[in-house]
This record gives structure tokens, sequence and C-alpha cells, in this order.
């Protein structure tokens, strides 16, 4: 039998029948000693001995579920493990992440960092050699791990990671060493952190900028796009392209809406939830989940689909998946392929067979750049639910404005260039 700090197998009979079950010890900070719990592996049936069950443990990750045993000089793969059982999904006001959040983390963590920096000690991590290994990351195929049994999707190429995805990378260690600092696995001392300030202390520097710029659509290609849609087995998908065109939702929010959501006499729209790789998410934070405006024009709209819909009660989704009967909304990712992106390419917004990213995002993008120029910053701001404005105004506003070039007209016509260069040339000389 392993030793208990590494788990251990049980044999217990369910309704269902036999189950393995992984059993481990962790610390209960409220009774102030180690406690017994346990994971089920599957049906005896299924693994008919302990070597298939323990390979199945290890398939689902169940070592996760282990508390750290850290040594007087940890590895970077000994603090990352406590961060992630103390700290990552703590469900506290303070350090609360979104579910997506935390799923990138991991990602990050278990794909490129620990394969990398798991058995380094963390004191020995040096921001020169993690510099180095970010810009091998930026030019070198993708190195990516996966986990035993998993394969990169089908037709996916290995190619270089784009500078915002090793940013994301820097982030997640980032976080682990500020962890072990908080709770003294490492000296409190600056040199203990490679990712001190960069500037003023020495710390990893990353490049934080991107070349990535989302395609945004015209008001004319959303009427196009619009028209595209307005067929007779397409009305949820046309309403798909409104909603989020007009509201700036974030895909996963809108495709949460139920119909109880909607506030019909005060013209909003309460955002309880978000929808995100299938599954209910409390959503991106508490700032982003506010009430949504919604003007009459769109509630217009909004009721005649209602009427449409097979499924307009309360607490029925706004997009139902037809396919299973209303239990779940539609994925957004394969309704933006077979029906946006499409309608996309009729509009001359994108080309034809382009791999460019495009999706309900981009609608979102599209909004606030229709409303720069015309209206407050502040309001555009409120209206896409950013914390920052330079959020709003260095992200989200893509092209150069009629008010813009009106406003260089002004410094030319100060100047008097084309007049003068006019006169002189009506004059020959």
């Amino acid at each position: 039998m392993p030793k208990p700090s590494k788990g251990w197998l049980r044999r217990k009979a369910y309704v269902e029948g036999e189950v393995w079950l992984f059993c481990y010890y962790v610390f209960d900070a409220g009774k102030q000693k180690r406690v017994e719990r346990s994971k089920v592996i599957g049906l005896a049936s299924d693994f008919p001995d302990e070597h298939a069950a323990w390979r199945q443990a290890e398939n689902l990750e169940y070592w996760k579920l282990l508390d750290a045993h850290l040594s007087i000089s940890p590895t970077f793969g000994e603090i990352a493990q406590h961060w992630r059982k103390n700290d990552l999904k703590k469900s506290g006001a303070i350090g609360k992440r979104a579910s997506e959040t935390i799923t990138t983390h991991e990602s990050m963590l278990d794909g490129y960092v620990l394969p990398k920096w798991g058995e380094v000690r963390a004191l020995d991590m040096a921001p020169v050699d993690i510099e180095t290994w970010f810009e091998e990351l930026s030019t070198s195929p993708d190195c990516r791990k996966y986990p035993e049994g998993q394969e990169p999707p089908k037709g996916r190429k290995p190619k270089p990671l784009e500078w915002p995805s090793i940013q994301k990378i820097r982030s997640v260690m980032s976080l682990v060493f500020a962890h072990a600092l908080r709770h003294k696995l490492l000296p409190v001392e600056i040199n203990s952190n490679p990712f001190r300030n960069p500037k003023t202390e020495g710390g990893v520097r990353c490049i934080v900028t991107s070349d990535y710029e989302a395609t945004v659509v015209t008001a004319e290609q959303m009427i196009s796009i619009l028209e595209y849609l307005d067929t007779p087995t397409t009305q949820m998908e046309w309403m798909m392209a409104l909603f989020h065109a007009a509201t700036g939702l974030r895909p996963e929010e809108g495709f949460g809406v139920k119909w109880g959501d909607i506030d019909w006499e005060k013209g909003q729209i309460n955002l309880r939830r978000a929808w995100s790789k299938g599954k209910e998410t409390p959503g991106k934070n508490r700032p982003s989940m506010v009430p949504v405006a919604m003007h009459p024009v769109l509630a217009g709209f909004l009721l005649e689909w209602r009427k449409q819909s097979p499924y307009p009660k309360d607490d029925d989704w706004l997009f139902p998946s037809l396919k299973l009967k209303g239990a779940k909304p539609r994925s957004a990712s394969i309704a933006a392929q077979d029906y946006l992106r499409p309608a996309a390419v009729h509009a001359g917004a994108i080309e034809a067979g382009s791999s460019k990213r495009f999706g309900w995002h981009n609608l979102r993008h599209s909004l606030a750049e229709f409303l720069a120029g015309e209206v407050d910053p502040v309001v555009t701001m409120k209206i896409l639910r950013h914390i920052r404005l330079a959020t709003t105004a260095e992200i989200y506003t893509h092209h150069v404005s009629k008010k813009q070039q009106a406003a260089q007209g002004l410094f030319l016509k100060a100047i008097g260039k084309t007049e003068r260069r006019t006169k002189r040339k009506k004059e020959g000389k």
C-alpha cells in the first residue's frame, strides 16, 4: 500500500455497484488536524485491479488534492502545488477568481511552467534565465506538454507562442511566488522573487504588447449581417447578432441570459450568471456582472423573439439549445462558426477562408469603435463595464475616427497651408 502522504485506494459498495475510491489526508484548519477525504475513481468492473485504478487516479489528476509537503528549500513545483491547493480556487472575497481565469492559470501551469521549472529550486530561478526561456517560447515551436493519453488537436501545427500568451505564463508564475512570500514559504527578501519590479529591482521582463487587432464591423456591415441572417430558419441567430451588437455583452454573458433576467419596466438586462465551456459560471468579476441598458427598440425585438421561441418561460434561456430541448443555452463558438462568420464574410467584414479570429466578441469591439468620438468615453466604458477607462481607450478603440480627421483639419486651417498653396498656384508662382 502506498504511503498515506501519497494517498491510497479503497473499494466500497455503492448503489450502482462496487467502486474504487482514492483516499487522502488534508489539513482541516477548523479542526486543526488532518482528516481523511476520498474521491470516486470509477466502478470496480471498469478497473479490475489496483494498477488500473491507480492509472485512472493519475489520469484524473487526483494527486493535486494532496497537501504539499515543502522541503527546507522548496522547488517551484512544491510552492506551485501549495498555491494551487490554498489560493487558486479560494472562495473568499479576497483573491477570488473567475472559473475561466482558474482554467487558464492551470493550463499555463501544467502545460508549460511545471515541465520546465517544476523540479528547479525556487531560489535558483534567476530573472535572466526566465527571460531567456520566454524568448525561446516566442521563437521555437510550441512546447506545450499534454497529459498522458492526450494529443494536440487534429490538424494543429506546433508554432511559437504569441507574447500575450507568454504574458499569461509570466502572470501565473508571479502569482505563485507572491503566494510563497505571503505564506513565508521562501525568505521574505527582494531577491527571493524573480518577478520583482523589473524597472527598479531587476525582475523578469516580458513584452506586454500584442500585434493582434480585433476585426470590427461597421454599421453598414452589421446591416448586411442582419439581412443575411433574416430568414425563417435563422431567427434565433438574427436575434443573437443584434443582441450582442447592441449590448456589447461578452459571449459568455450573452448566452447566460434567461428571460427572467430582463427587467422590461426598467429597460435593463440583469446579468446573474455566465455560460462558458458547457457550464454555468459566476461571470468574469463582480464589477462586470451589473445591469446592462436595454433600449425600447431592442426590447421590442426581444419580445418578438420571445413569441417565436419554443422556450419562452422566465426560467428558460434566451438562446436555448433546441437539440438539448432547452436544457442548456446554445454553444457560442459553434453558433459563431456556423452562422455569424459566414454572415460576416457575406458582409465583407472578413475574407472567405481567412483564419483570422472572428466571433461574438468582435461585435463588442465593434460597438466600442462605433461609439468612439460620438459619446463620452466614460459612457462607453460603463456600457462595456470596464474597470479602467484605459482598457476602453487602448484595447477597444481601433481606427481613426471622422472627428480625429476633423481635428487635424482645424490645424491645417489654422496655419493656412491649403489656402496659401492654392493661391500661389493660381498666380503661377
